[in-house]
């Protein structure tokens, strides 16, 4: 299913309570700066709790919540290999998404930096 496969049929109706929760719910996900490096860091290469405690300076159990609760949203997903879990992010999706928030983010702190704020 296309991103315009959803949009389109839905221009002029309220959003499905299914989807405005799902929807809510990965918003919510990342919200936090420490998830949202954790997936940042997902993006370009599959870790384990260690690396990823190391990489965003937490402890590997703060570490593990938040990974608990990004898996709960759905956009990452864990094997395992030999003792360790190995993270990764869910699917190319996932990785796009991360992508392009962080690009309108980027985009968003240009324009209040030349004085467009809002």
């Amino acid at each position: 299913m296309t991103s315009e496969s959803v949009a389109e049929p839905m221009r002029d109706q309220i959003i499905d309570s299914d989807l405005l929760d799902m929807s809510v719910l990965v918003l919510k996900t990342l919200s936090d700066p420490a998830r949202l490096q954790i997936l940042w860091a997902l993006c370009h290469e599959d870790r384990t709790l260690s690396e990823l405690a190391q990489q965003v300076g937490v402890t590997p159990s703060t570490v593990s919540q938040l990974l608990t609760r990004l898996r709960t949203a759905g956009v990452l997903q864990a094997r395992k290999s030999g003792r360790h879990m190995i993270y990764s992010m869910r699917d190319e999706r996932a990785r796009e998404f991360i992508r392009q928030t962080l690009d309108f983010a980027r985009y968003r702190m240009e324009q209040q930096a030349d004085g467009e704020a809002s």
